[in-house]
């Protein structure tokens, strides 16, 4: 939930305000997130990728680099994350207004069971969000927007997330930086889900919420340690247990990343993948996908 609700939200929407300052984590600090290596083994498949699982925030003074990681850096013609633009925080501010408000919707918590109501007004209180402006969104962006507001309660932000990290290294040496997808690409498939699946993430935010810090310890961690069926495990809960929302929101972009990735492989070149972890984990992982079509995929971390 934390890692496709959550911290998505905070790369769109965790903005400049200063959050409180941060909670003391149980979480590891030394570690070796999973990275895979994908050659071809048919004709015309020339390139080579190394797909690395990344989390969107970090707690401070941890150490994820490694020297396979390192290895795989400096081998790297250019980087391929998820999406560009979000050092443009007004541009993917007005994205997100567009797609999330819409006229004529219920009070939020009309669309949500009346035995979470105190909970929702809990959480929306503790948000500092405004609630005529969570009343205007579509249930997707308010679910969003809470869950994001969640997160940063506990002191954490995007701004020392991995993709921005490596984002500087590869600017640093040159190097070229592409993206999968666009900002308004990702959030419309938030955009597009039916209106059931809407309030089930609703709903999902709600339940969750007392839960935050002990969630974002769970999913650091199996990160850290490259802990690929915990991974699993946790993106299989949640919301991603209804599988018109895990169809939407994990496997079509899967499938449409192992399409783009498929075409630069069969040109000359290496990549450093860089996107979220639930993206490489279990059967429908990206490098699973392109393991069907032919494609070597070595764990090497």
């Amino acid at each position: 939930m934390l890692s496709l609700l959550s911290l998505m939200a905070m790369l769109l929407l965790g903005a400049c305000n200063s959050g409180p300052d941060p909670v003391t984590l149980n979480t590891v600090k030394t570690g070796t997130p999973a990275l895979w290596k994908v050659t071809g083994t048919q004709p015309g498949q020339v390139g080579t990728a190394y797909m690395f699982g990344t989390i969107h925030i970090l707690p401070d003074d941890v150490q994820w680099r490694t020297p396979a990681l390192e290895a795989a850096i400096a081998g790297s013609d250019q980087l391929v994350i998820e999406v560009l633009g979000l050092d443009d925080p007004q541009s993917a501010s007005r994205i997100f207004a567009r797609l999330a408000v819409s006229p004529g919707q219920e009070k939020l918590d009309a669309r949500i069971k009346p035995s979470l109501r105190d909970d929702l007004n809990r959480i929306i209180d503790a948000s500092n969000l405004p609630e005529r402006s969570l009343n205007r969104m579509e249930t997707w962006a308010a679910a969003l927007s809470l869950a994001s507001a969640q997160t940063k309660g506990l002191g954490l932000d995007s701004s020392g997330g991995v993709e921005k990290k490596l984002t500087a290294q590869f600017a640093k040496a040159g190097k070229t930086i592409e993206a999968l997808e666009t900002i308004e690409n990702q959030l419309g498939y938030f955009d597009k889900l039916p209106e059931e699946q809407q309030r089930r993430m609703l709903t999902s935010v709600v339940e969750e919420s007392n839960d935050s810090q002990q969630a974002f310890e769970k999913l650091f961690n199996a990160w850290m340690t490259g802990d690929i069926d915990q991974i699993v495990t946790l993106t299989d809960t949640g919301i991603l247990n209804d599988a018109t929302t895990r169809e939407f929101l994990l496997v079509t972009r899967n499938r449409d990343w192992a399409d783009q990735l498929d075409k630069r492989l069969r040109r000359p070149g290496t990549s450093l993948v860089a996107v979220g972890a639930a993206h490489l984990a279990g059967t429908d992982a990206v490098q699973a996908m392109l393991a069907e079509r032919g494609y070597k995929v070595e764990k090497i971390q």
